[in-house]
């Protein structure tokens, strides 16, 4: 009996096993170069997945400049071919294989619970104001009241109230729903400035809506602040908009504010795909629980939208100026954001209710605006911008 051994060598140089190589190693280059000319070939064409929105806006196509490469790079970067889905799927790899975000902006929180630190530096914790690690100096506490003070000195001159309004962040609301809540007694940059207000400003009208919003979440069936967004849901915004009607009804700003009366809703809540931090910072709808709460008025609103010749308008914002055709009275309200909730109960009380983004008054607007008060609404977060200076205040009360 003989035994035949396989020649392994010999199998290999058979004609049949040279092509089976050769087709492997050309299968791995043709998948190779076509993954590395997909961004190309699918340039300009939908994915497999939702587009992604982002708060931003895209890169524009450069114009010719010594920069044009530079500029090109950034171009493309927002729309090579399969960026959606490398962003969405990404984001879900990243979840599931660490449990972390792929935006380092972003705090998962308790419970389902997103958070939003936008000036988060690598390095340094996340909130630092909540944890009392980034106070302002007694300088930058003595500019911002005199900012605002002198503001209120130039409009009272005029017979124009001024009104400074603090939204508090949700995590100042919900800071049990950080991972680690700050210590009691931890004092904020919003701790500083009112106190400050009272100390050096103490004319000033300052609505500070932190407590009033606190209190509702105790008693309150629904959520004030939309779980996977850095906004207050509507409830939320009622919740500021009584205490700030009531404030203008209290100094005869406002003649009333039927509206601030809560039988004066409907209130209900359906779930949503998520806010801005799930779906325009992490590219994740419909990856955690979240709500909508509406409050529909039982009889229809008044105001709308209108054109104002000569008024500033910005054409990704769809509130510049409101009008009530049964109403009486103007308001300006310097905002952010977070007066988007506000505006339609705001814009119920006045005749005119002129609206401008950004936190520097302006004498100019006050004159052309000519109102019974201005609103100055800024979120905890951004108090900073309240170093810059208002500008042109001895316009205001020209005629």
């Amino acid at each position: 009996m003989s035994t035949q051994h396989s020649d392994p060598q010999a199998a290999s140089n058979r004609p049949g096993s040279s092509l089976a190589r050769g087709l492997n190693r050309a299968a791995v280059a043709i998948v190779f170069f076509a993954i590395l000319a997909l961004p190309i070939l699918w340039f300009g064409r939908p994915g497999f997945v939702p587009a992604a929105q982002e708060n931003r806006r895209l890169e524009p196509f450069p114009s010719y400049s010594l920069f044009w490469f530079q500029n090109f790079e950034r171009w493309f970067s927002d729309r090579y071919g399969m960026r959606d889905a490398l962003l969405h799927y990404g984001s879900r790899l990243q979840m599931a294989r660490t449990g972390t975000p792929s935006n380092p902006n972003v705090v998962i929180g308790r419970d389902g619970w997103l958070f939003y630190d936008e000036y988060y530096t690598p390095g340094q914790p996340h909130f630092a104001s909540l944890y009392g690690k980034a106070p302002f100096s007694a300088s930058d506490l003595r500019t911002i009241s005199g900012n605002l003070d002198a503001v209120r000195a130039h409009l009272a001159a005029c017979g124009i109230g001024f009104y400074v309004v603090l939204a508090p962040d949700k995590q100042s609301v919900y800071a049990d729903k950080l991972q680690s809540p700050p210590p009691a007694g931890t004092v904020t940059q919003a701790d500083q400035f009112a106190t400050e207000l009272g100390r050096a400003a103490p004319k000033l009208a300052f609505i500070d809506l932190r407590a009033p919003l606190e209190a509702a979440r105790s008693s309150e069936q629904y959520d004030l602040y939309k779980r996977t967004d850095s906004h207050w849901n509507t409830l939320g915004a009622f919740i500021g908009y009584q205490a700030i009607a009531s404030r203008l009804v209290r100094d005869g700003v406002l003649a009333a504010a039927p509206r601030a009366e809560r039988q004066a809703y409907t209130i209900s809540r359906k779930r949503f795909e998520g806010g801005d931090i799930a779906v325009n910072l992490l590219d994740l709808p419909g990856y955690f629980l979240d709500y909508i709460v509406s409050l529909t008025p039982r009889v229809p609103r008044q105001a709308h939208g209108v054109t104002v010749p000569g008024w500033p308008t910005d054409p990704v914002d769809a509130h510049n100026v409101i009008e009530n055709p049964g109403a009486t009275g103007s308001l300006l309200l310097y905002r952010d954001s977070f007066a988007g909730e506000l505006i339609p109960f705001l814009g119920e009380d006045v005749h005119r209710l002129y609206t401008q983004r950004g936190t520097r008054v302006d004498g100019a607007l006050v004159r052309r605006a000519q109102p019974r008060a201005v609103v100055l609404e800024i979120v905890e977060r951004s108090l900073p911008h309240l170093l810059d200076a208002p500008v042109n205040l001895d316009q205001a009360c020209r005629p």
